[in-house]
């Protein structure tokens, strides 16, 4: 096969992770998405010539921005000008500008070259995408050589990415703690009971297993009440789904000990801001879609943003699928919590699953339900 194999499989694979191939205006969404990546790209090359030497990622961030525009790009070529894949020319082939020529024009000369492929697209003159995208084609080469990136690589980059999102076989990653002793394991199943009571003004949640309470007991922190007082159940989903909690770890004595390395630098201190700083993120979105309800999904910025957050630690390794299954199901179980107020959560590590079912009412001295409902 020509120089252009890596291309022709990479285009094999976006279509079989195409999205909104089944809507109506399958191609202007597609144009829209190609002009939206284009945007990112230059704004990429504006924030390093803003920031100079203070913005370090600028290569990293152009990788991935340029492997989402070649998505988006080889959707479009595939759907209103097939077989132009096969005739471009390859990195390496493609004219390059003279040294010299100042790379912002380079840049603007890209955005103005896709604005070209959208204007075409709007007013339905097929006659000239072939060309128009091969003009685009030729400037994305200009650009992604003057960033240092290889077209190659950030293609792969973003079928990584994309596979993290959407496997074609979703098998959880092995549990972080499985070679260490029992009592360094996060606890494989667990009952905890999630009790409201009136403190002041206010509500607390008080966490009990095995009628001994642990933890603090919580309340929202804010001045309008927002159920944050049963947050720890992202925790404890973090747990379930990813096999990873700093947090849920602290709380239940199982740190690994055994291992100084790991104790410091995965258990730590750090590790545990790191992960209720994740929690405050994803709670922040969440209270803008009505903690998620009736939703199937979590928005893959909102994914990327979080795991660039947690680089660096052993969660890192974990796809994409698992945060959002996380995500999902703490969600959940926090709305019936809420609702509830409190109820018996069960987790099972082994069989990744995260339940909640509400026990028969019963009061306390305040009067305050300290139970809830739930499904089994």
């Amino acid at each position: 096969m020509s120089g252009s194999r890596w291309l022709l499989e990479f285009a094999a694979l976006t279509e079989k992770t195409d999205k909104l191939k089944d809507k109506s205006d399958h191609v202007a969404l597609l144009a829209a998405g190609l002009i939206g990546e284009a945007g990112s790209v230059v704004s990429e090359f504006k924030k390093k010539r803003r920031e100079r030497e203070a913005y370090p990622v600028y290569r990293e961030r152009m990788v991935e921005e340029i492997g989402d525009f070649l998505w988006y790009f080889v959707r479009l070529v595939a759907v209103v000008a097939p077989g132009l894949l096969e005739e471009l020319e390859m990195p390496g082939n493609v004219v390059l500008p003279a040294a010299g020529r100042p790379q912002l024009t380079g840049h603007l000369e890209f955005g103005a070259a896709v604005g070209e492929v959208l204007a075409a697209i709007s007013t339905s003159r097929n006659e000239d995408m072939r060309t128009l995208l091969g003009r685009a084609w030729a400037f994305l080469n200009v650009i992604s050589n003057d960033a240092n990136v290889s077209l190659r690589v950030a293609a792969e980059r973003n079928t990584a990415k994309t596979k993290s999102r959407w496997p074609d076989e979703k098998r959880y990653t092995a549990l972080f703690d499985d070679d260490f002793p029992v009592e360094e394991q996060l606890p494989r199943r667990l009952q905890v009971d999630f009790l409201e009571r009136a403190r002041g003004t206010h509500c607390a949640v008080v966490l009990r297993c095995n009628d001994i309470n642990f933890g603090d007991r919580l309340t929202d922190n804010i001045e309008d009440p927002d159920g944050y007082r049963f947050h720890d159940i992202f925790h404890f989903a973090y747990a379930v789904h990813l096999g990873w909690s700093p947090v849920v770890r602290a709380l239940m004595r199982t740190k690994r000990k055994s291992n100084s390395r790991i104790d410091e630098e995965q258990d730590g201190a750090r590790a545990v801001i790191l992960e209720e700083a994740v929690s405050a993120i994803v709670f922040s979105r969440a209270k803008q879609l009505k903690f998620f309800a009736g939703l199937d999904h979590v928005d893959f910025d909102l994914l990327k943003t979080v795991k660039e957050f947690v680089e660096g630690f052993e969660v890192e390794t974990v796809p994409l699928w698992q945060w959002e299954t996380a995500i999902l199901d703490g969600y959940c179980v926090f709305r019936e919590l809420c609702a509830g107020p409190g109820g018996r959560v069960t987790l099972d590590l082994g069989a990744r699953r995260l339940t909640y079912a509400r026990r028969a009412a019963s009061y306390d001295k305040q009067g305050l339900s300290s139970t809830s409902r739930g499904t089994p």
